[in-house]
């Protein structure tokens, strides 16, 4: 007994932490159209998800099946069988979203309780007497391959109705709507929303009425029904525009949204708390039959359709979908890992170029590749009055019309938000309505990623990076699914096994790793924010603000190398091989950092007056050695790191003392040229000068002196090539170092007398 008390109070904890990772985590389904479009404030969007979040609820009764009896045959386990499999797939599961949320990564929970759930059920069914059935007395495998295949399916379905309609769309209202098709948006938007209504009323809510009975509610039958609302709606719309000209599409995106959100808290509310209710209700049957063993206790009673059963007949069930309701809304607002993914999905199909977060890969080159050989092929065999007729139609609008201010872009317009929200609601509602569980995520993802393709927001600048990355998430689903059936494989093995201490056990370590990972990612949240604050949150028209927060940036970036270039040769020195291995991320991470920066600072360049340009591009002009300069850590790190892991001969002792002697004077020349920097004396680069050219004939006597050890025989081959490459790279970022700061200097020159020559 000790063991159903302790599994029904830690399945209510968790079905709580499971409501707070998972809605993280798949807020982007219904937040990413509206935030990317700009329809409102962030507050004003998530109060509307919200109310959404909470009417869905309601409509959620019908997917707990599902969790019941959709994946496993529960009659085959026992009650503590089954609170072992349910207690181990809800800890996995929340491990593994919470991952995903911290690293930015949408996932699909759907793919993930069941994957959970079969890994669960088949380690169990290790230590059960099938009858020579295996694994299929326990697992509904027909469902179970049946819904993976329908989720893979409707990835493709998904993207092919985006991105049709969008192009349908686009063709009929142009990138410059604005002001103009009142009568042919007041149709649409009409037509969308009548349709999301009546998918609405067809899920039922709560199982009290067929859609039949909501009809003959109404005066009039069904069609007619249909066709007032239709009527209404273009009615309401119309008389909007022409008296308030209100912009349809931004109303429709807000009714989207609600939408949207209502559809995933009815389809994936039982990914959340499914498994946890199901739980306490085997629980509650147990403790109301007196004198059953938990360990002989049947749950036949599970087959029972959940509908039928009524839950909202029981005030606790009604209780339990309005406080995960709540829970959900309070998640959206305060949680800062939802920030993150919906970031990563809006800035895959956003409209504008910048920087890029994932790097091409060659099936995403290979992809592009065939892609623009077909295109070209067909645009050839098109009539030019269909060419120059959908030109025309896609023809963008003026540079910077998107932009709302330096820290709020408009990433796409309503309309393609509005197709967003239309197309994977309306997908995701006859999904539920036919109980079949579809990934709100793979839907709502796939869908924006045809509308941006139709949009043509993957140019041939940035096609290889946004499909890497697209490519990248569709490869974390199905980790996810790895994970999560050899996650809850083993963890349920280990329950069983460790029992009661093992459950506990398990749980702290759940409730340290959420701990752990939250304060890592709001430091490292804290950093971004702060960063983006300095970039942004300034005035990027004056020249005063390139000067100020551009300078401090590359400054810090300069240590950074510095820092990069001791721990390569540290490393090396000291046969070290973490010191080595960090060099070496670190030097990935600054030639990121750099282009990054380099993007944004093209940005804010662009925005520069024009009789601040001739300055301003010689800010761009160190921009470019400060590129150099992690492209020459990047030369040296990886070379240094390989040959220290690989155990390879180190440094001879008069190598050793050369590296020492060359590292005190790089390391003096960085940081006399950062104090320089810092305090404007650039008076003084005289003397900047003639400690690299000190540093220059000092790189050159070392490589004369190495030459004649080589000759000598002193030295393996391998660490001599290394030693000639650290000499000559180090020679290298002399260079580029001192002419960044020259760059520096000529632009501060010139910001504070205009007239100065360069």
């Amino acid at each position: 007994m000790l063991l159903i008390w302790i599994s029904f109070v830690l399945l209510s904890v968790l079905a709580i932490l499971h409501l707070v990772v998972g809605v993280s985590n798949d807020a982007v389904n219904f937040l990413n159209s509206a935030i990317g479009s700009r329809v409102s404030s962030r507050k004003v969007i998530l109060i509307i998800a919200g109310i959404g979040l909470l009417t869905g609820t309601f409509f959620a009764g019908g997917m707990m099946d599902v969790a019941r009896n959709g994946v496993i045959y529960p009659e085959s386990f026992s009650l503590t069988e089954l609170l072992i499999i349910f207690l181990a797939v809800v800890i996995v599961n929340i491990v593994i979203i919470d991952s995903f949320n911290t690293l930015g990564f949408p996932t699909s929970t759907t793919i993930l309780v069941i994957f959970s759930l079969i890994g669960g059920a088949l380690a169990m069914s290790l230590f059960k007497d099938s009858n020579d059935q295996g694994y299929t007395s326990f697992i509904n495998t027909n469902k179970a391959f049946l819904v993976f295949a329908g989720i893979l399916v409707s990835v493709f379905l998904a993207f092919i109705f985006g991105a049709v309609v969008q192009f349908i769309t686009r063709l009929v209202f142009t990138f410059r709507f604005k002001g103009r098709f009142l009568f042919l948006f007041s149709v649409a938007g009409a037509v969308a929303i009548t349709s999301i209504l009546f998918l609405i009323i067809k899920k039922n809510i709560g199982g009290y009425l067929p859609m039949d009975d909501y009809f003959n509610m109404l005066p009039f039958g069904k069609i007619e029904s249909l066709g007032v609302l239709f009527a209404s709606t273009f009615i309401l719309f119309w008389g909007l525009g022409l008296i308030f000209n209100i912009n349809i599409p931004r109303l429709v995106v807000f009714f989207g949204t609600f939408a949207l959100a209502l559809s995933f808290a009815a389809n994936d509310l039982v990914n959340f708390i499914g498994l946890p209710l199901t739980g306490i209700e085997s629980i509650k049957a147990f403790l109301t039959q007196s004198g059953n063993n938990p360990e002989t206790f049947k749950l036949e009673f599970l087959n029972k359709n959940w509908i039928q059963s009524n839950p909202f007949n029981d005030i606790v069930y009604l209780w339990v979908f309005l406080l995960s309701g709540i829970i959900m809304i309070v998640a959206i607002f305060y949680s800062k890992k939802s920030e993150s993914v919906t970031d990563t999905e809006i800035y895959l199909g956003r409209q504008t170029h910048g920087y890029e977060r994932f790097e091409p890969s060659p099936l995403s080159r290979l992809l592009v590749r065939q892609f623009l050989f077909f295109y070209n092929k067909m645009y050839v065999m098109l009539p030019t009055g269909v060419k120059n007729f959908c030109s025309a139609r896609f023809e963008q609008p003026e540079p910077g019309t998107g932009v709302i201010s330096a820290d709020n872009e408009v990433f796409f317009d309503t309309v393609r938000a509005s197709v967003n929200l239309v197309v994977a609601s309306i997908l995701i509602s006859i999904g539920t309505y036919y109980r079949f569980p579809l990934s709100t995520t793979f839907i709502v993802f796939m869908v924006s990623m045809g509308t941006s393709l139709s949009d043509r927001a993957w140019g041939r600048e940035s096609a290889v990076y946004r499909i890497s990355g697209v490519l990248s998430i569709l490869g974390g689903w199905f980790i996810t699914a790895f994970l999560g059936f050899w996650g809850s494989f083993f963890i349920t093995i280990l329950i069983w096994w460790g029992g009661i201490i093992a459950i506990l056990l398990l749980f702290l370590l759940t409730i340290v790793f959420l701990w752990r990972t939250t304060v890592s990612y709001r430091r490292k949240r804290e950093k971004e924010i702060k960063a983006k604050n300095v970039f942004y949150n300034e005035a990027i028209e004056s020249i005063e603000w390139l000067h100020d927060a551009g300078s401090e940036k590359i400054r810090r970036e300069l240590l950074e190398v510095s820092k990069i270039y001791f721990l390569i040769l540290h490393g090396l020195m000291t046969e070290n091989i973490n010191q080595t291995k960090e060099g070496y991320e670190k030097s990935i991470a600054l030639k990121q950092s750099a282009n990054k920066f380099k993007g944004e600072m093209f940005f804010a360049y662009s925005k520069l007056p024009d009789e601040s340009q001739d300055s301003g591009q010689l800010f761009v002009q160190a921009l470019d050695y400060l590129s150099e300069l992690s492209n020459t850590l990047g030369i040296i790190a990886p070379m240094v790191f390989y040959h220290v892991e690989n155990q390879h001969k180190g440094l001879t002792s008069s190598q050793f003392e050369d590296i020492n002697v060359l590292q005190d004077e790089v390391a003096s020349f960085f940081n006399f040229m950062i104090h320089l920097e810092k305090e404007k004396r650039f008076s003084s680069f005289s003397e900047l000068k003639q400690k690299q050219i000190n540093t220059i004939e000092l790189i050159d006597d070392l490589r004369l002196v190495q030459i004649r050890r080589i000759r000598a025989g002193e030295g393996k081959t391998r660490i001599n090539v290394i030693f000639m490459e650290i000499l000559g790279e180090t020679k290298n970022l002399m260079i580029y170092a001192y002419n960044l700061f020259q760059a520096l200097r000529e632009f501060h020159m010139q910001s504070v007398n205009p007239k100065h020559k360069l």
